[in-house]
């Protein structure tokens, strides 16, 4: 409790002080908590805020109620997003821009629009906002920041210009559409789209982004470009590949632009990927597993990747070593490239040990290792993995249970009788290869000592 009261003192004190600045400011920083941070809440308190504070312009209080909608929309709370956007058509009607979004927003309130729309930017005006997007930010005297273009353009008769506040080198400009994810829960999506950088200073980028919003302010899928944003002048393809949640409520996607350059948008495309797509790939990537005993158990998309879950059991008579893994393959042109293996659990399977031998084992430990009082079997076994994992050398005599990080303990290999029962265990063929003789080949058998 105390942890939260302080964490929101902390909020309202930093808010305090953004609020003595232009309450423009204040909106883009409330922008910025609510589409790149994703914290709904937060963001409500903030637009509240700027509305709220005397001698905030009205084009600005405007925004901000359009934006508090949006959020209460994302926390299920359409009776209150009903009220705020009707707010906005009635007491703000002067503020045109602001009243048609918001009318627009009221005369389908039966649902959120179904799905993407103009994605060709086929229409609208040249100079405006294109028709079906938005810009969560507040248009500067600069003009718009996002424009509907029919010059320039990479293969079609539309396009459109992404420009960040030119305010801070850093500055985040967004064309963005939000729409009902019914019709796109537990399927795969694709969203793809030509962008290009016209660079004002080294750090300009641009970078797509799609995000799935669940039920209660969650975030569900989300992937933003961040490692493999765009900065070249060309037109470069970009593809998200994204598994959309069961429970998902709404989606949202659109590109970025951050520093002073300028984004140029062309020929966006948003679609459900077949699922004998999706079964192909998982093949093919299943396929690039070789060893018979491994098979996948998960299975996902991740941007432009695919994430594999992978489980292998590794048999030898009684006994299995069972192993799972994270694999991320890439997409080349060449086929699919393993970037990234994360190991996820090591386990072993197999009858449990006479309790006979469990106990002579033990009482060779307690006499060999120094002091070892206490010592429980299991304090062995931890070492035994250690080596068995290669984060010890291997060699007779090392002090396993030290270097394992097992403090105040030894076992001096070059000690164990090859007659006791340790020495016969520490002798006993590996499990998997048969290889006898060292403790990095037969600590199998300790492991069991746990059982």
């Amino acid at each position: 409790m105390v942890d939260l009261v302080r964490t929101a003192a902390l909020f309202t004190l930093s808010f305090t002080l953004l609020a003595q600045g232009d309450p423009a400011r204040q909106l883009e920083a409330a922008i910025h908590r609510e589409m790149v941070e994703g914290e709904i809440g937060p963001a409500i308190g903030m637009y509240q805020a700027i509305v709220a504070q005397p001698g905030t312009p009205r084009a600005v209080a405007a925004r901000a109620m359009l934006h508090l909608g949006q959020c209460q929309e994302k926390l299920g709370q359409r009776r209150e997003a009903h009220a705020t956007y009707a707010r906005v058509a009635r007491d703000y009607a002067t503020e045109s821009a602001a009243a048609a979004e918001a009318r627009a927003k009221l005369s389908g309130w039966s649902d959120a629009p179904p799905g993407p729309r103009n994605l060709r930017f086929e229409q609208g005006k040249a100079g405006d906002v294109p028709p079906g997007w938005f810009v969560p930010a507040v248009e500067k005297t600069t003009g718009s920041l996002a424009q509907l273009r029919r010059k320039g353009c990479r293969d079609s008769a539309g396009c459109a210009v992404v420009i960040a506040p030119a305010n801070s080198s850093d500055a985040v400009g967004n064309l963005m559409q939000s729409f009902s994810a019914a019709a796109y829960r537990g399927k795969t999506v694709r969203l793809r789209a030509w962008v290009r950088v016209e660079a004002g200073t080294p750090g300009d980028r641009a970078q797509m982004w799609l995000k799935v919003y669940r039920p209660n302010g969650k975030t569900g899928f989300y992937d933003d470009m961040d490692d493999r944003p765009v900065r070249d002048a060309e037109w470069t393809n970009c593809e998200i590949l994204a598994e959309v949640d069961r429970d998902a409520q709404f989606l949202d996607f659109g590109v970025r632009s951050i520093g002073r350059g300028r984004v140029w948008v062309d020929e966006v495309s948003f679609e459900i990927v077949p699922e004998e797509q999706v079964r192909a790939v998982r093949n093919a990537i299943g396929r690039l597993y070789p060893r018979t005993d491994t098979a996948l158990s998960g299975f996902r998309f991740s941007g432009p990747q695919a994430v594999a879950t992978v489980r292998s059991v590794a048999q030898r008579g009684e006994f299995a070593l069972v192993q799972t893994a994270r694999d991320t393959w890439s997409r080349t042109e060449d086929g699919w490239e393993l970037t990234e293996h994360v190991p996820l659990s090591i386990s072993y399977e197999g009858p449990a040990p006479d309790p006979e031998v469990v106990r002579a084992v033990a009482e060779d430990l307690r006499r060999l290792a120094v002091p070892l009082a206490g010592l429980q079997p299991v304090r062995a076994t931890a070492a035994c993995v250690a080596v068995h994992r290669g984060d010890l050398p291997e060699g007779s005599g090392e002090n396993v249970l030290a270097a394992a990080g097992i403090t105040g303990f030894s076992l001096d290999l070059a000690k164990v009788p090859a007659d006791s029962a340790l020495g016969h265990w520490l002798g006993e063929p590996h499990l998997f290869d048969g290889t006898p003789g060292t403790l990095s080949k037969s600590c199998d058998a300790l492991i069991y000592l746990e059982k």
